[in-house]
């Protein structure tokens, strides 16, 4: 049986120790935006960054449910061929388990674009905005170059800030796709909004071949793809959170607005609004443009 309360042990630990951030704080941070960023957990196999020394300690990705959890952490198992095992994920439905996670030290959450029941099926394109250290605005730049591609692909998208320095701009789409073919239509994205623009937009992976451009990342779709959550925080010093916001409010924000200690003051905004609402509305097709070879 899930608890209704969830002990935070050693509460007055710091994970982020310049800011005066402790466990306590954490977990209080996660309680206030549970409500609002588990729509976006809910039967997602999710990937954890833990820090059990704080931001300044030592830090590494889990995805294997430890043998220690309690019996009522839900965990949805997947083949890793190339750990030649199963991988017991764990499942956040709750504000339990998300107060567990965050006793955990968990402090960066990336639930993958599929849900449990039908993990053939994403039911998320991303597109990754990854912009040059301290250009944000060109971040910004790129995220109207994508959503006037999308408006005329019929497309609906959310926006958020990635906790980051960039941007995800996320279309919740019908589970009709396979992941090949969801990163088949990411790339084909990524082409059509880097034609337009080819000064400032680039697929390139390697930093290298970029050039000062912006890299429209299409790998955050398909087998195996994460995104950070909306409300995650993310494991950095200033202890910046991925945040939803609107379109129109892009030229007047940057990512260190939204933190651990302003978001719980900020659920309120427009962009925690419409995701909210968004996460109850009825899915899109992904364009069929967007699937041919």
């Amino acid at each position: 049986m899930t608890p209704r309360r969830v002990e935070i042990t050693r509460p007055d630990k710091p994970l982020w120790p310049a800011l005066g951030i402790t466990k306590q704080r954490f977990a209080d941070y996660l309680r206030s935006v549970a409500d609002h960023m588990l729509p976006w957990l809910r039967d997602r196999p999710l990937t954890l960054i833990r820090a059990p020394d704080g931001v300044e300690g030592e830090r590494y990705y889990q995805k294997a449910t430890p043998a220690y959890a309690p019996s009522w952490i839900r965990t949805v198992t997947i083949p890793a061929p190339s750990a030649k095992r199963d991988v017991a994920y764990t499942v956040c439905n709750d504000a339990a388990t998300l107060a567990w996670l965050g006793n955990q030290a968990a402090l960066e959450f990336h639930p993958a674009p599929v849900r449990r029941d039908r993990l053939e099926r994403p039911d998320l394109l991303v597109v990754d905005i990854d912009p040059p250290d301290g250009a944000f605005d060109a971040a910004v730049d790129v995220a109207f170059l994508v959503l006037e591609v999308l408006d005329g692909l019929g497309v609906t998208p959310l926006v958020k800030t990635t906790g980051g320095k960039g941007l995800h701009i996320v279309v919740p789409i019908v589970r009709h796709v396979s992941p090949g073919q969801l990163r088949h239509a990411a790339t084909r994205l990524t082409e059509i909004v880097a034609d337009r623009r080819p000064d400032l937009v680039t697929g390139e992976f390697r930093k290298a071949g970029r050039k000062g451009r912006v890299m429209l990342d299409p790998s955050r779709n398909g087998a195996g793809a994460t995104i950070v959550a909306p409300y995650s925080p993310r494991a950095r010093a200033d202890a910046t959170v991925s945040f939803p916001v609107l379109p129109d409010e892009l030229r007047s924000i940057a990512p260190a607005d939204f933190t651990v200690a302003t978001v719980p003051h900020r659920l309120d905004d427009a962009g925690p609004v419409r995701w909210t609402e968004a996460a109850s509305e009825r899915h899109q097709r992904l364009p069929a443009s967007l699937l041919r070879d």
